[in-house]
């Protein structure tokens, strides 16, 4: 196409009101060039209007494309560490899931109390623990005292969230003990309010010296870092 021909093209589009860019990709030609052939085109008010919207928006013309594209590969890259970090990892000896047990406990076990005990809301984490007192420590879930804290504006869903961290752990629900309501009103609303279980509340019976164990390795654990 004659340069004359895509000039009078250009000027053109940029009176129906598309941006320079846009004339410059339909055309093959430089952002540059489009814009010298159309800077004494006035937009209206309304064309100005619509350029900005247009800019603003992260789906307009082929930025959906991209950004899908973006999403995909991301989401690849992602999972593709995740898989060499998981072969990096292995299967933990049972000398490592001790270790690994220990540093959990350090983080968030009870450390004041007369009894070992440990609380979180992550399912997996509540598994992990408990999976390390059976297979390190020699501890069943029959010693196990557990009790939920849950907000009160859910208070009417206890039974199944007792009932679900029961299944969950395969726990018998006598275990339980009262639960603790939390008074704090949350302003944040969660997308899906029936994913949440509150939080998970395990206490080991007659552990005073177990505690004192769990104590000593921590302890061991600070030497290696001196």
């Amino acid at each position: 196409m004659a340069k004359s021909i895509l000039r009078l093209k250009a000027r053109e589009l940029r009176k129906q009101g598309l941006g320079v860019k846009t004339i410059a990709h339909q055309l093959y030609v430089s952002s540059s060039t489009a814009s010298l052939w159309c800077r004494d085109i006035k937009l209206t008010s309304d064309q100005i209007k619509e350029l900005e919207r247009r800019s603003h928006d992260p789906f307009y013309g082929k930025r959906l494309q991209y950004v899908q594209k973006q999403q995909i590969e991301r989401q690849q890259r992602i999972q593709k560490l995740q898989q060499v970090a998981i072969q990096q990892l292995g299967k933990l000896s049972e000398r490592e899931l001790l270790t690994a047990g220990i540093c959990l406990y350090w983080a968030e076990g009870f450390k004041k109390d007369s009894q070992a005990g440990f609380a979180n809301s992550d399912p997996e984490m509540i598994r992990f623990f408990i999976t390390w007192l059976e297979k390190c420590c020699k501890i069943g879930k029959s010693r196990l005292k557990l009790r939920v804290g849950i907000n009160e504006q859910y208070k009417d869903k206890i039974v199944d969230v007792e009932k679900y961290w029961a299944k969950l752990l395969s726990v018998s629900l006598e275990q339980f003990q009262k639960p603790f309501f939390q008074r704090v009103q949350w302003k944040k609303v969660y997308d899906h309010p029936e994913d949440y279980h509150g939080v998970l509340r395990i206490r080991v019976s007659k552990s005073t010296d177990f505690l004192r164990t769990i104590e000593g390795w921590v302890m061991g654990l600070r030497k290696n870092v001196d």
